[in-house]
């Protein structure tokens, strides 16, 4: 059979000898990349072309720096071209992070199309003149006709600039018709080097571009977190775009080749999936922070966010780096984001080695500080680690006091082991108020307010956190924790489930569960939990699984499980404070005592809990109790 030379969907025809589209037998002008981009979806219909497959049959050179431009381009013109919408197609569907899709039925047949009709060229149509009457003579007719002359002559003119762009007018009128963009994902780009040992730069770049635009005022970005869980993805932007509730997506790619960066990045609006901006850029790798900024400072203009005259600065001045310092440091990074012990350790290596190259680069110290803090938690004493946390963010606020991360660390150290609450407030407020689109800055701000006992200011501090990074385990977590001081059990219970649902496996969210089991009196709820999802290893499983025992009426367990608790101290750190709440669960007051100021002299970070953890009413109208309530400056 002959090859089929008409491809029909819909009213379309398109000749493919002729290279011509058709509608009801009209030739509609599509220009060839787009035309080209067409024949390649007609060929697989209903099957998903990827964003490299396209690259290689349209623009297979070297064209890689315009990529991203030239195929958004081509999908825009392709998709006026078929009135189609992006929002609602009916012919070119988007299909996030990986390609495009033609999703209309096709037919193929060898006949002839319709001859079509001659397309005219742009004409204006001027009419003869003919006699006027007296009444025209009037100034009402003489203004009449003088607008409409003027209104004609400025239609040229709109098409001539329009048409030549010039002074960027397609773009300017692009911005003032578009819906505000009032929130923003970055979307983890795109490894093109295909070396998997490439990963943490290609994440370190999503990173940092995420981290430059959170600073810019007066617009929302989703937090790393968030955005990393969609690496990858299948999901169309539609749907991240109601995971998210954005109303735009920045997505791109990153090709590190020798001493060279290539990032291209485009902005698509997550309502229509319209393209509103793409560009690319080829840089020294010591350009990455100032190619960074530049994209941002692009960006910015596009949604016509307004710049303070401090951030049109920052984002204006130049800031190279060591390369090999940059490498390390995004190393760190990339560790750091992993958790784990054995991760968290590398990441301080790594800092340590971005620091020993270039000592003057604030986000090492700072990232630094962060691990210290990092490893307090479960696996180093807190007199070890926080000292070390709390000079490195100092350095970083010195090299730079702008940096919200190190105010950040630092306002940490001062509330969870200096125990300075004015001071850890002013840090905690500054990080915040320097990056207001930071989750992190505003998760630790609302647990500080809610150990303090300023519940209802705590509570609106992690939901703006849950705003900004809904997809976080740490942020629902911590949110959960928040609601279980103020005493709001069924709200924490709904975050625990809410980090359940991402991240089914995670045992200190089932653990947190038991504690707002028992503190509703529901034991049998706790244990069945506990028997399902029960750690052998981790302190604050055996600490909290010997409260659930002893309020369950199982003293024996109770002690059984603490006494594994004690030996475990043996091998390694093991908070006091857990001991004592386990003792405190139990009803023995002397000992719960005993063990919180053990807590206080081992500087415990789990002591700023002391104020309004639920688990140590009991003890609360014990003398004792309030002199080391005091002690601790309270």
């Amino acid at each position: 059979m002959p090859a089929p030379r008409v491809i029909r969907f819909g009213s379309f025809d398109v000749d493919v000898p002729a290279r011509e589209l058709r509608k009801g037998g009209s030739r509609i002008r599509l220009q060839e990349k787009p035309f080209q981009l067409l024949l390649l979806l007609l060929d697989r219909p209903g099957q998903v072309v990827t964003r490299n497959e396209v690259r290689q049959a349209l623009w297979p050179a070297d064209t890689f720096v315009d990529f991203d431009h030239s195929l958004g381009t081509a999908i825009a013109k392709l998709r006026t071209a078929l009135g189609d919408s992006a929002r609602h197609p009916r012919f070119v569907e988007t299909v996030a992070n990986r390609g495009y899709k033609f999703i209309a039925p096709v037919s193929a047949g060898v006949s002839e199309p319709d001859e079509p009709l001659p397309e005219p060229l742009l004409t204006f149509v001027v009419p003869e003149a003919s006699p006027v009457p007296a009444a025209a003579s009037s100034s009402r007719f003489r203004w009449l006709a003088a607008t409409t002359a003027g209104l004609l002559a400025g239609g040229v003119v709109l098409v001539i600039v329009l048409g030549f762009d010039a002074f960027g007018a397609r773009g300017w009128l692009r911005r003032q018709t578009n819906e505000p963009v009032g929130s923003i994902a970055v979307l983890p780009l795109q490894n093109l080097s295909n070396d998997p040992a490439q990963e943490y730069f290609v994440d370190g770049m999503t990173e940092q571009l995420i981290t430059t635009l959170a600073q810019l005022s007066g617009i929302q970005v989703i937090s790393r977190t968030s955005a990393m869980q969609y690496k990858g993805t299948k999901k169309r932007l539609s749907e991240i775009g109601r995971d998210l509730h954005v109303d735009a997506f920045v997505e791109g790619s990153v090709l590190r080749s020798g001493g060279r960066v290539r990032i291209s990045a485009q902005l698509v609006d997550a309502r229509t999936d319209a393209h509103l901006w793409a560009r690319s850029y080829d840089r020294d790798a010591g350009d990455v922070l100032t190619l960074q900024s530049e994209i941002a400072r692009a960006i910015a203009d596009e949604i016509r966010a307004k710049l303070t005259t401090r951030q049109q600065t920052d984002l204006a001045r130049p800031r190279r780096v060591d390369p090999d310092a940059e490498e390390a440091y995004l190393r760190g990074r990339y560790h750091l984001n992993q958790g784990g012990e054995s991760e968290l350790r590398k990441s301080v290596d790594d800092f340590g080695a971005a620091i020993a190259i270039d000592a003057g680069d604030a986000r090492s110290h700072a990232g630094l500080a962060e691990a210290y803090i990092a490893l307090t938690d479960y696996y180093e004493r807190p007199s070890l680690m926080m000292p070390r946390a709390r000079a490195a963010a100092e350095q970083a606020i010195k090299l730079d006091n702008r940096l919200p991360e190190a105010h950040a660390s630092l306002g940490a150290v001062r509330f969870l082991y200096d125990w300075d609450w004015a001071g850890a407030e002013e840090e905690l407020k500054r990080a915040t108020d320097l990056a207001q689109a930071s989750a992190d800055a505003h998760l630790w701000y609302g647990v500080f307010l809610s150990q303090m006992g300023r519940f209802e200011e705590g509570i609106a501090e992690v939901k703006r956190a849950g705003a900004l990074d809904p997809l976080s385990v740490a942020v629902n977590i911590n949110a959960g924790w928040v609601y279980y001081l103020a005493r709001r059990n069924d709200q924490a219970l709904a975050q625990w489930r809410k980090a359940l649902e991402i991240e089914p496996n995670l045992g200190a969210v089932h653990t947190s569960i038991w504690l707002a089991y028992a503190q509703q009196g529901e034991g049998g709820k706790a244990l069945a939990s506990a028997a399902e999802h029960a750690g052998d290893t981790s302190p604050l499983d055996l600490a909290t699984l010997a409260g659930v025992y002893a309020v369950s009426g199982r003293r024996g367990d109770a002690e059984h499980v603490l006494t594994r608790l004690k030996q475990l101290s043996a091998t390694r750190y093991v908070c006091p404070y857990e001991v004592a709440t386990a003792h405190a669960a139990l009803g023995q007051r002397e000992a719960a005592l005993d063990w919180l100021r053990k807590a206080v002299d081992d500087r415990s970070v789990c002591i700023p809990d002391v104020k309004t953890d639920p688990r140590l009413d009991g003890l609360r109208a014990d003398p004792r109790f309030k002199q080391l309530l005091h002690d601790v400056g309270f």
